[in-house]
């Protein structure tokens, strides 16, 4: 797993085509267009997983390229649906309170700075277990390294840093 140090922006970041197909096959891609999240695939990767880098269009993480915006939990990786800090209400974080145990902290990556999150999500978190950390995507994603490594119940949302 990477330390935080090692993550960094990597603009040519990919897998080969046939690699690519190959490692979605192996996880067993399935498409939940119909969910709260729209757009969103699961890929069970297995435990906890690092953050590797970020691309100007995706993250890559355990080795596999997601092309959009995340949600990461323990073993779940969801493309996320959500285009800017605006669009992060409860519902689109619908992922962070139906998991079971819920997460310790959820970080959210707003890009390349830190953005304010609407007041109806800053209201719904403040009466859960879970705790929000709101910061700009590459220091949500060190952040998200670290707690990954200590063992914690961290989950991310991540927006893609613009060019």
């Amino acid at each position: 797993m990477p330390s935080a140090r090692n993550v960094r922006p990597l603009e040519d970041a990919h897998l080969a085509t046939g690699e690519w197909a190959r490692c979605l096959l192996r996880q067993g891609a399935r498409n939940f267009a119909s969910s709260p999240i729209e757009d969103s695939d699961i890929f069970g990767v297995g435990g906890s997983q690092g953050i590797d880098t970020y691309t100007s269009k995706g993250f890559v993480i355990g080795g596999v390229e997601y092309q959009g915006n995340v949600f990461l939990y323990q073993e779940l990786s969801l493309l996320w649906g959500v285009k800017s800090v605006q669009e992060i209400t409860p519902d689109a974080l619908v992922a962070a309170h139906a998991v079971d145990p819920p997460p310790d902290i959820l970080i959210i990556g707003c890009g390349n700075k830190i953005e304010a999150l609407p007041a109806a999500t800053l209201e719904f978190f403040r009466n859960t277990e879970t705790k929000l950390e709101v910061l700009d995507t590459p220091n949500a994603i060190a952040t998200y390294n670290i707690l990954v490594q200590e063992g914690r119940q961290v989950a991310a949302a991540l927006l893609v840093p613009s060019a």
